[in-house]
C-alpha cells in the first residue's frame, strides 16, 4: 500500500469514526433535554397548584397524561420503529417534545398544561425503543452495551440540570421563560437529529443494507437481522411469558415510583419536611439523580461478574422498598442526612433497572426481544401513571382545603404510602425472575 493509499484509509477510517460518534453525540444530548423537560415540572409543582387553582389529585393528573400515553405506545412503537424508520421517528419524538414544553411554558389554563404534557408522552413514546434500534442497528453487540450506557448517562445528566441549577434559574426568571428556551433548543436538536440520522444517501445506504454501514464490514455475523414475524404469535409469547410479568412488575416498583415520585411531588415534599427553599429541596433529588448516574454502570459491571441478573435485583429492589418504606414511617422526621441517603439508594435503583433489559435480552429469542422490552418498560410507566394520582389523592384527603397551594406536612407525608406499596410489587417481580440461561448472540434478530 502506497503513501496515497494510506492516507485515504485513513480518511475513511477517521470519517467512519466520526460518523460513530456524531450519532452518539446527538442521541446522548437529545436523551439529556428530552430527561430534562421530563423532571423539570416538579420544581414548579407548589407554581402551578397555586397559579391554575387545582387540587393536588388533579394536578397529578398533569404528569399522568404524559405518562400514559408513553405507556399506551410502547407496544406499537415496538412493532412499528423500524418499519417506519426509527431515525426519523426519534427525531419526530424529540420535536414533539419540544412542541408540548413550549405549549406547557405558555398555558393560560390548565387544559393547555394538559395537553402540552398530554404531547411530551406522545414525543417521550418515541424515543427510548427508537434510540435503542438506531444504536443496535449502527454497532457491534460488543459496543451496544457500553453506548447504551453512555447515552442512559446523558439522560441522567437532564435530570441533574433540572435541580439546583434549573431551580435557581426558576427563581431568578419564573418558571415560564427556562420552559420556553428549553422548547427551543429541543426543537432545534430535533432538526439536527433529522438532518444527522435519516437524511441524505447514508441513511438510505444503511436502511438498504440492514442499517450497519457504521459497523466493520468484516462482522457480517454480528449483523441485527431485521424481519418481519407475525405481530399475534409474539404477543401471544409474551403474555404467556413468566419473564414478562417478572420484568413488568421489576419495573413497576422500581422506575415508576422513582419517577412519579420526582416529576411531581418530591419538591413540595421537603420543602415541608425540612423548611428549605426551593433549591434546597432540590439537593434531595440530585442525590437521587447522582445515585441513578451511577446505578447502571455498577449494578450491570457487578450482574456481570456475578453471572446472574437475579440474584443482585432481588438485592437492588429490596433496598430501594426498605428506603420508601422508611422513609414512608419516618414522616418527615429523619435527619436530613439519612433522607439523603435514602434517596440515594431510590435513585440508584432506577439506574440498575437496566437489569430488566439486560435479565429479556440474556434469556428472549431475538424475534420478541423488542416487544418484551416494550412491555416491561410499560410496567415503570403504568406505575408512573397512578402514582401522581394517588399520591395526590391522599394528600388531598387529609387537607383542609384541597386545592389549597400549601398541603400539611402530614398529608405529603402520608401519600409516601404510594411508592411504599408500589415498591413492594418491584421486589416480588424480582423474587420471580428466572434464572440468566447462555444464550448465543453471534445471530441477532430483531422483529419489527
Amino acid at each position: 500500500m502506497n503513501a496515497v493509499e494510506r492516507g485515504l484509509a485513513i480518511g475513511r477510517g477517521v470519517g467512519r469514526w466520526w460518523r460513530k460518534w456524531l450519532v452518539v453525540v446527538l442521541v446522548a444530548l437529545s436523551y439529556l433535554l428530552v430527561f430534562s423537560q421530563r423532571t423539570g415540572p416538579g420544581l414548579i409543582t407548589d407554581q402551578l397548584q397555586s397559579e391554575f387553582h387545582v387540587s393536588a389529585a388533579v394536578l397529578g393528573t398533569m404528569t399522568s397524561v404524559q405518562y400514559l400515553l408513553y405507556m399506551v405506545l410502547q407496544i406499537p412503537v415496538g412493532l412499528s420503529g423500524d418499519r417506519f424508520g426509527p431515525e426519523r421517528l426519534f427525531a419526530a419524538g424529540v420535536l414533539l417534545d419540544g412542541l408540548g414544553t413550549l405549549v406547557f411554558s405558555r398555558a393560560d389554563a390548565f387544559v393547555w398544561l394538559l395537553l402540552g404534557r398530554a404531547i411530551v408522552g406522545l414525543g417521550d413514546a418515541l424515543i427510548w425503543v427508537n434510540l435503542v434500534i438506531i444504536l443496535a442497528k449502527r454497532y457491534l453487540p460488543q459496543q451496544f452495551g457500553a453506548l447504551l450506557g453512555i447515552v442512559g448517562m446523558g439522560g441522567n445528566l437532564g435530570a441533574l440540570l433540572t435541580t439546583l441549577p434549573f431551580a435557581a434559574w426558576i427563581a431568578a426568571a419564573g418558571w415560564r421563560t427556562p420552559f420556553s428556551i428549553l422548547a427551543g433548543v429541543l426543537m432545534l436538536v430535533a432538526v439536527c437529529d433529522w438532518l444527522a440520522l435519516s437524511g441524505g444517501r447514508g441513511a438510505a445506504k444503511r436502511r438498504r443494507d440492514g442499517g450497519l454501514s457504521d459497523a466493520d464490514p468484516d462482522s457480517q455475523e454480528n449483523r441485527v437481522k431485521i424481519h418481519p414475524v407475525p405481530v399475534r404469535r409474539i404477543l401471544a409469547d409474551v403474555v404467556r411469558d413468566r419473564l414478562s410479568w417478572a420484568t413488568f412488575a421489576c419495573h413497576f416498583g422500581i422506575v415508576g415510583t422513582y419517577m412519579g415520585f420526582v416529576s411531581l411531588w418530591a419538591v413540595p415534599y421537603f420543602m415541608a419536611a425540612y423548611h428549605v427553599s426551593r433549591a434546597g429541596a432540590s439537593s434531595f433529588t440530585l442525590v437521587g439523580f447522582i445515585g441513578a448516574l451511577v446505578g447502571g454502570p455498577i449494578t450491570g459491571a457487578m450482574s456481570d461478574r456475578m453471572g446472574s441478573r437475579r440474584r443482585p435485583y432481588v438485592v437492588l429492589q429490596a433496598l430501594v422498598a426498605l428506603s420508601w418504606i422508611t422513609l414512608w414511617l419516618g414522616g418527615g422526621a429523619w435527619p436530613a442526612v439519612v433522607t439523603y441517603v435514602q434517596m440515594l439508594v431510590i435513585g440508584f435503583g432506577n439506574g440498575g433497572s437496566l437489569l430488566t433489559f439486560a435479565a429479556i435480552r440474556d434469556q428472549t429469542p431475538m424475534e420478541r426481544s423488542g416487544v418484551m422490552s416494550g412491555f416491561a418498560n410499560t410496567g415503570g410507566f403504568f406505575s408512573a401513571v397512578l402514582l401522581p394520582v394517588a399520591f395526590g389523592a391522599v394528600v388531598d384527603a387529609l387537607s383542609p382545603q384541597a386545592a389549597s397551594s400549601t398541603p400539611s406536612m402530614h398529608a405529603l407525608a402520608a401519600g409516601l404510602m404510594v411508592p411504599a406499596v408500589f415498591s413492594v410489587i418491584g421486589v416480588a417481580g424480582a423474587l420471580l425472575l428466572p434464572e440468566r440461561q447462555n444464550l448465543s448472540e453471534k445471530s441477532q434478530e430483531v422483529a419489527l
